[in-house]
């Protein structure tokens, strides 16, 4: 077996010489889900100093808990309750291998990866210097399945949307690609600081900068806002949530007739077909890890939503089974 613990000790440390020690006091509940970043990420915040309320901190390779992926409402119930039931300002989830979280607000309120883009993204285009004035220093990538929020709070701050590829991995190419863009993130909770560090997807750095951002953008101990008054700021829409569906014959020759479906309409094909609507949108794409169709609707409101899929359902609803779309 390989011992990484000095390895990760050290990373440990850049974080922390990166982030500085937190200037007030600031309660955080963690669920780590029994894997493997949660004895790193309570040893983190203790260094931050951060109070942490910690559940399922220790390791156990059966995960009695949950599941350890923090982008699902399910897994967070039990970190909902105890941040409901606590002092913590927030709460964060993370995943199996340390690449991804989630969070839920001071009232539990389970929050969409996609807002926490959104979120970091005005923080840094409004906050940090680097690079700001050039036109890639002002981009921000997010990927298909992002609510068309993201891009609303991107350009609300002067900066610019880039709508890429869903997968980490192809993120991290845009972003090898285009070294002075600082941010990056998608929907599934990898999220991708390349200002003051290096590109990469880790649980430990993000949840340190989520940590960072709110200490210093409120502090409801002392009559500021709390962090679901900080998030209010970002655009939320009525949406369908992620829709995974299966299909039958090749999958190439459905989206050829979900293309042709949609002809008549404006939409994007850098991942799929993200048609766009007056009030929204509809995503179609073929996952990257299975054999399934990816769908995702949004809406300004609950009536445009409703519409959207209603004429989704009239293009497509013949070829494709859409049983589980909403």
């Amino acid at each position: 077996l390989i011992d990484g613990t000095g390895y990760v000790n050290s990373v440990i440390e850049e974080i922390v010489k990166d982030i500085g020690l937190i200037d007030r006091k600031i309660v955080v509940s963690v669920d780590a889900a029994n894997a493997v970043p949660g004895p790193y990420i309570v040893d983190l915040f203790e260094k931050l100093g951060v109070e942490t309320v910690a559940i399922n901190c220790e390791w156990d390779a059966d995960f009695p808990a949950h599941p350890a992926d923090p982008t699902r409402p399910a897994n967070m119930m039990e970190l909902s309750a105890k941040v409901a039931s606590s002092e913590a300002e927030f709460g964060i989830g993370v995943d199996g291998d340390g690449d991804r979280i989630g969070v839920v607000d001071e009232n539990g309120r389970f929050i969409h990866p996609d807002r926490l883009i959104g979120l970091f993204a005005r923080d840094i285009l409004l906050n940090e210097e680097s690079d700001k004035d050039s036109e890639e220093g002002r981009t921000i990538l997010y990927d298909v399945k992002c609510s068309m929020g993201v891009d609303e709070a991107i350009a609300s701050s002067g900066g610019i949307g880039r709508m890429v590829r869903t997968g980490h991995s192809f993120m991290k190419r845009e972003l090898a690609a285009s070294p002075t863009i600082r941010f990056a993130g998608e929907m599934s909770g990898h999220l991708f600081f390349n200002d003051r560090w290096n590109g990469f997807d880790c649980s430990l750095y993000n949840s340190a900068r989520l940590i960072e951002l709110v200490a210093r953008s409120s502090d409801p101990n002392n009559g500021g806002i709390g962090f679901s008054d900080l998030l209010s700021s970002i655009p939320e829409y009525p949406s369908t949530g992620e829709s995974k569906i299966s299909f039958e014959g090749e999958r190439d020759d459905i989206m050829k007739s979900v293309r042709s479906s949609f002809s008549d309409l404006q939409f994007s094909e850098v991942d799929g077909v993200r048609v766009t609507y007056p009030d929204g949108w509809f995503l179609c794409r073929p996952s990257n890890t299975e054999p399934i169709l990816i769908m995702r609707a949004e809406g300004r409101t609950e009536a445009a939503l409703e519409s959207i899929l209603s004429d989704v359902h009239a293009r497509i609803g013949g070829i494709i089974n859409l049983r589980e779309l909403r």
